[in-house]
């Protein structure tokens, strides 16, 4: 058996968990393994592209509920 935490070892954690990546589950119906990884793939790109961007407002005048 392959260990697939050596195959995607860097994968962010959410919430502060771990997250793990397998794909020795056989026959399955699904491909929301590679969805998850899409979205976390983007969600990385869109933060590090976010940390670039310069944001000359006052932060005690901004305030993001997200």
């Amino acid at each position: 058996m392959t260990d697939t935490a050596s195959l995607f070892p860097s994968l962010p954690a959410v919430s502060g968990k771990k997250v793990n990546a397998a794909f020795d589950g056989g026959r399955i119906t699904s491909d929301g393994g590679v969805l998850l990884l899409a979205s976390t793939r983007a969600r990385a790109i869109c933060e590090r592209l976010a940390a670039l961007v310069p944001d000359g407002r006052d932060p005690t005048r901004t305030r993001h509920d997200l």
